[in-house]
């Protein structure tokens, strides 16, 4: 991708002028409301496609990795850098940090962690839990040996909800004003909204840059050469009940980040439902996309409707037409049939502030018994709320939404993105 392309999709702005994408669609606010919908067991009539069953086929799981792969968080590095050329010029004192805020599945760390290894700068870890909790004196330390220009991707797990867990942050916030250091910082944007409250963070740096919103014209760029990547396969996106088009067949200029209108191709509303849900967050609205795609279009090679598909998608024969499913059949997660308990919601705005925890440190942080947390974070699981990888949890970036809303209704400290 050009870096042209690259800073018409990837822009930055101030925190203070971030936009989430507007909710006007009466399906995005029936999903939007914790799960509600289903819980209650009012399901939507399902929409009559308008496809043949004979030639639908199960998306396999190798052609949705093909179509909506991981992304590659280097693409925004020329915007990133565009937003800090200034700063990186800058020689005067005031100049020495710059930060980063993000909410989860944004892509802050990832960026920052590509723009450090593209410019050679280096790469800080968090510590650990044990040494947050202990003073964090031998993490401290490595700072002390040298001037060396550093990121650290990562502020949120740099402190606990704690009696002892603020301790190592008031520390290194002091090393960041006393010393002239550049430091680079990318923080989660729960963390962020609690570091404030709690020390103030938001008068040590300057004011957050954070990546603009994905309205649906990003997203169908994004999604577009999302799926060009493999160059082995040629996707074409339509909505499983209408026929209509989700992403238009891609021209040159829009899979390489033209935001123009192409030619005209009738598209249905799926994007606007995606990036209002997804509040604009780039992994959410992927995590969606992924989830979306219904069936396969199998159809004769020498058929008219082929034809008409390979032609859309510029003259390749190997078309794979996915169908996606409207927008009121997408089976998110909710939470569990018995409520959002107490337990359970302090479980999850723990998850969300630290940016993920590690099994072992939750019973430091809560009022509650290791069974209990064990029991309330498989419960999360089999709801589809969280995950775990090697015994760290997060929030899913599906369940998101509706975790973040009902923190919300509850009175729950959130974040402003």
């Amino acid at each position: 991708m050009t870096t042209d392309a690259s800073q018409n999709l990837w822009r930055f702005v101030r925190l203070d002028q971030y936009n989430r994408p507007s909710g006007t669609s009466r399906e995005t606010m029936r999903k939007g409301i914790s799960g509600l919908w289903l819980r209650l067991g009012w399901g939507t009539k399902a929409e009559e496609s308008v496809f043949a069953e004979k030639e639908l086929s199960q998306v396999p799981q190798e052609l949705v990795d093909k179509a909506a792969p991981d992304p590659d968080w280097s693409a925004p590095l020329s915007a990133m850098t565009a937003v800090l050329d200034s700063w990186l010029d800058a020689k005067v004192p005031g100049s020495a940090t710059q930060i980063f805020v993000g909410p989860p599945y944004h892509g802050t760390s990832e960026i920052l962690t590509a723009w450090a290894q593209a410019r050679g700068w280096r790469l800080v870890s968090a510590p650990s839990p044990e040494m947050i909790l202990t003073g964090g004196q031998d993490w401290l330390t490595q700072f002390e040996e040298d001037d060396e220009p550093s990121v650290l991707p990562h502020l949120e797990h740099c402190y606990l909800r704690h009696y002892d867990g603020l301790t190592l942050l008031r520390r290194f916030l002091d090393h960041i004003i006393s010393q002239s250091r550049r430091w680079l910082v990318g923080c989660d944007s729960w963390a962020w909204a609690y570091l404030s409250k709690a020390l103030k963070v938001h008068t040590v740096f300057p004011t957050p840059f954070i990546l603009e919103a994905f309205d649906h014209e990003r997203l169908k760029i994004w999604f577009q050469q999302l799926a060009a990547e493999s160059g082995e396969e040629t996707f074409v996106f339509r909505q499983l009940d209408s026929g209509k088009y989700v992403l238009p067949p891609a021209t040159g200029d829009e899979a390489s980040g033209d935001r123009s209108q192409g030619s005209g191709t009738e598209t249905s509303g799926f994007l606007k439902n995606v990036a209002a849900y997804s509040r604009g967050i780039p992994g959410i609205a992927l995590a969606f996309w992924r989830r979306s795609f219904g069936f396969v279009h199998v159809m004769e090679e020498d058929g008219e409707e082929n034809d008409k598909e390979a032609q859309a998608a510029g003259g390749d024969s190997s078309v794979y037409p996915i169908l996606v499913k409207p927008w009121s059949q997408l089976n998110l997660p909710g939470f569990p049939s018995q409520g959002a308990s107490l337990g359970l919601l302090m479980v999850l705005h723990a998850l969300l502030i630290h940016g993920g925890l590690w099994t072992r440190i939750l019973p430091e942080l809560l009022p509650l018994s290791p069974m209990e947390i064990f029991e309330y974070l498989h419960l999360l699981e089999a709801s589809g709320l969280v995950e775990s990888g090697q015994g760290f949890w997060r929030v899913t970036p599906a369940g998101y939404p509706s975790v973040r809303l009902m923190l919300q209704s509850e009175g729950y400290l959130t974040d402003a993105i």
